[in-house]
């Protein structure tokens, strides 16, 4: 029985992992830095200090990510401030259905609390979460389980009775390993057959999975 529902954030809320693609290569072009689509597959769901490791991997040691960084995020807030946040198909209706039914809510994002908290109230979601647990509360970033493991245990809902919606196989192997009911929602990356394996089902979006939680 299916008593909450666990969100990741970015590339499945919103449509912020495209935008960081976007944002990332555009900078790339700039300055003559190698940024790839590869690169980027390669950081999608991670912790922040593993996306630092990841790019000096492919960039070299003695790239500034956090200088470089710094200037995306002004390219990103820019555009967020013209055009406002891509929100996902289906959000505002699932989460209107998870408080009509009684389902507990709690977000669960790598993302640090400072931007996650503006992306929730930019899309006016924030009030539909009873918890969140932000990338910075945990010492273990995904795919380690431990971010949705905190979120069941504050809304005080065993894992096997938790189910998690993710975007990206990092995400989904961090639900699996929780011990939580996983829904995939591909965004940029496609599953592999070990995504499908642990998932309990892949939907093309959010508004499949009323339907799953009727059947």
């Amino acid at each position: 029985m299916i008593r909450a529902v666990l969100f990741d954030m970015d590339g499945l809320m919103f449509d912020t992992e495209r935008l960081a693609t976007e944002t990332w290569m555009e900078l790339g072009r700039r300055h003559g830095i190698p940024v790839t689509r590869e690169l980027m597959d390669e950081t999608r769901g991670r912790p922040l200090e593993d996306c630092v490791r990841i790019f000096k991997k492919h960039l070299g040691q003695d790239f500034d990510f956090f200088k470089h960084r710094g200037e995306r995020k002004r390219y990103m807030d820019a555009y967020l401030e013209e055009h406002g946040l891509p929100v996902k198909p289906g959000l505002g209706r699932l989460l209107g259905y998870l408080r009509e039914n009684g389902y507990k809510t709690a977000l669960a994002t790598s993302t640090h609390a400072e931007t996650a908290g503006a992306y929730l109230k930019m899309a006016g979601v924030e009030e539909y979460f009873d918890c969140k647990v932000f990338g910075d509360m945990v010492e273990r970033g995904k795919p380690n389980p431990d971010i949705y493991l905190r979120a069941a245990k504050l809304l005080g809902i065993p894992p096997e009775e938790c189910l998690v919606l993710e975007d990206s196989p990092c995400g989904v192997c961090a639900g699996w390993r929780a011990g939580c009911r996983v829904i995939m929602i591909p965004d940029l990356v496609e599953p592999s057959g070990e995504d499908l394996e642990r998932a309990d089902a892949c939907v093309p979006s959010l508004n499949e999975v009323i339907s799953y939680l009727e059947n």
